[in-house]
């Protein structure tokens, strides 16, 4: 059954037009995003937090995030509820996406916080990089939501328009950041073996972060199941099934009615 969103009519040439001349080329020549990206992603951010299972921490947290991604015609739940929060935990912080660490519903005081929630800025550098990487899964996913919420700029107070168009994104993923995430993955297999060698001889840990292509993933104090996990991850970010197929896409399902 198709979606609504697949139903609607697509964009005329004049709205597409008129909409590039508002948003311009989202991305900078070093693969920063615009301040308009940024603060697409910020109005993104906070409608996430306050109107999507709302919570006490403004931070948002993997079940939100969850939530957003099949509103939107995606599926990242094995991400998101399926992969063991302090390897969700490793993950960002491999990526550089600032977050915080709360306590879960169920805690009763007697168990410190185990569940990483992306702050604002950690939610912007989870966004860019998802784009950089696959435009043709991530765009889609931002035009649902500009489309179906009313997502504000938090800079102006205005509402953002209701068409985005592909063309202010990448076409094709970034090779330098694919590339990035095939050596972060090759380099957390490497180092959870060692590990477990290591147990397995029964010395103590002894390890030196190694660069990356572009950033730097501290690899010293996490476990080795933590950074199997992560590799997993890095291996098949897009978590394609063996057709090639990225499983993050939901394709001719009936999405989740919502009302704010």
């Amino acid at each position: 059954m198709a979606t609504a969103q697949e139903a609607s009519p697509a964009p005329t040439e004049t709205e597409t037009r008129e909409a590039m001349e508002f948003w311009g080329y989202l991305f900078k020549p070093d693969k920063c995003g615009t301040d308009m990206l940024n603060n697409l992603l910020r109005g993104i951010a906070i409608y996430i937090s306050t109107k999507l299972s709302p919570d006490s921490c403004q931070d948002l947290l993997p079940s939100q995030l969850a939530e957003f991604y099949r509103a939107v015609g995606g599926n990242y739940d094995i991400l998101f509820i399926d992969t063991p929060l302090s390897s969700l935990s490793f993950i960002y912080k491999s990526l550089g996406c600032l977050h915080s660490i709360q306590p879960s519903a169920t805690d009763d005081g007697y168990t410190g916080p185990s569940v990483p929630a992306l702050k604002q800025k950690g939610f912007i550098t989870w966004q860019t990089i998802q784009l950089l990487l696959g435009p043709e899964e991530h765009v889609p996913f931002l035009q649902h939501a500009v489309k179906q919420y009313d997502i504000v700029n938090p800079e102006t107070g205005a509402p953002f328009p209701k068409v985005l168009p592909k063309e202010a994104f990448p076409e094709k993923p970034d090779p330098a950041m694919q590339n990035w995430y095939e050596e972060v993955s090759e380099r957390l297999s490497r180092d959870a073996e060692a590990e477990r060698d290591i147990k397995t001889a029964g010395a103590g840990p002894s390890r030196a972060p190694r660069p990356g292509v572009d950033a730097q993933v501290e690899v010293s104090s996490d476990s080795d199941d933590e950074r199997s996990q992560a590799a997993k991850y890095f291996s098949n970010p897009l978590y394609r099934d063996g057709d090639g197929r990225p499983r993050i896409v939901r394709r001719g399902s009936k999405q989740r009615p919502y009302s704010p």
